[in-house]
């Protein structure tokens, strides 16, 4: 009988960090598989074996050419909106079954509108994301996706990049998703420099994205502080680094959250952001969802009200943080905490097989 055949497509070194161990997985079992990117200095790309094919697809036009004539019986990629109306890349007409899998711990709720209705199925994070995929099927009469319950390698990646780093001076990590529901562009800057003057070292990290979609924001805020000494910028694509220097997080939507918790098991501040500040995305057709709810179970929720007390939250977390019910949040939130990419890996393999 004839193998399935299972293709990665990533938009390049942004989701090192999702395929890397992805691949990793599937090589160790001798799964053939093929990798597609849009970024020439992709590092996946530099990998050697005989059991991966790399692709890069080139620019612009000539990849989206590229992309649609895939051709496969699962690709397996993290890209939202894949077919969508105003999107470049269309769904290949030869994949038989397009697969999205998690860069994040989120529901679809952060999402923008669509993107994952072109998809057939979906690798869940956690049980928590069914709900809302399902609500927005409904909303739109879509066919329902299969949901496959395996995890997410992200986290596999950052399990291994842990080593946390003791400090002097406390660390302050403030992660901003990028746009309007990012905690930079909704809260201003005038409490972290307030925070500055409290004896803290703050790493600033807007997302990734920053510098491409609103460089010039970015910039302005940079030039706004650049005054303060004991502030500084962190623009990698990897978070680690920070997140192990750092002693409680502050941010948003961003799932960054989840990864400084229950990866690191040190403390989040959640800055509230309003539903009106997320037009365009999944979360207007959702009457109550997973994001907004857990951002109570995680730590305090700061709203622009109560943004003068949040030197008061970060003092009583550095002093009163409890540990011990992270291991729980853990295994009733993530599906094989830490071996998402061999799970995933196991599957296709008895696809293959069966």
């Amino acid at each position: 009988m004839k193998k399935s055949t299972i293709s990665f497509f990533s938009e390049g070194n942004s989701y090192y960090s999702t395929f890397k161990p992805l691949v990793d997985s599937f090589l160790k079992k001798q799964i053939r598989v093929k990798y597609y990117t849009l970024d020439s200095n992709d590092k996946i790309l530099k990998i050697k074996s005989k059991y991966l094919k790399s692709k890069y697809l080139g620019l612009k036009y000539l990849a989206y050419l590229r992309f649609a004539l895939i051709e496969c019986d699962y690709l397996i990629s993290t890209t939202p909106n894949i077919g969508n109306l105003n999107y470049p890349l269309k769904k290949p007409k030869m994949v038989k079954n397009l697969v999205h899998i998690f860069h994040s711990v989120s529901d679809i709720s952060i999402y923008r509108e669509g993107s994952l209705d072109f998809y057939d199925s979906v690798i869940l994070t956690g049980e928590f994301q069914k709900k809302s995929i399902r609500e927005i099927e409904k909303v739109r009469n879509l066919k329902p996706k299969k949901l496959i319950p395996l995890g997410v390698p992200y986290i596999d990646y950052l399990i291994q990049k842990k080593d946390n780093t003791n400090n002097n001076r406390k660390t302050i990590l403030i992660g901003s998703s990028w746009g309007d529901k990012g905690c930079l562009k909704n809260y201003g800057f005038e409490y972290i420099r307030k925070l500055s003057e409290e004896n803290y070292n703050i790493i600033i990290r807007p997302h990734p994205y920053s510098m491409k979609i609103e460089k010039k924001f970015i910039l302005n805020l940079k030039k706004k502080l650049e005054k303060i000494k004991n502030i500084k910028w962190d623009e990698s694509i990897n978070p680690s680094k920070s997140m192990n220097e750092s002693d409680i997080l502050i941010s948003d939507t961003s799932s960054l959250r989840f990864d400084f918790l229950l990866i690191h098991k040190k403390p989040v501040i959640t800055l509230e952001i309003k539903k009106n500040d997320m037009l365009g995305y999944e979360r207007k057709h959702l009457p109550e969802n997973w994001t907004d709810t857990s951002n109570f179970e995680i730590g305090p929720v700061i709203t622009k009200k109560t943004i003068g007390q949040i030197n008061d939250k970060i003092l009583l977390l550095l002093n009163n943080f409890d540990r011990t019910k992270i291991d729980n949040y853990i295994s009733k939130t993530i599906y094989n905490f830490g071996t998402g990419s061999d799970s995933i890996a196991n599957y296709f393999e008895k696809l293959q097989t069966n």
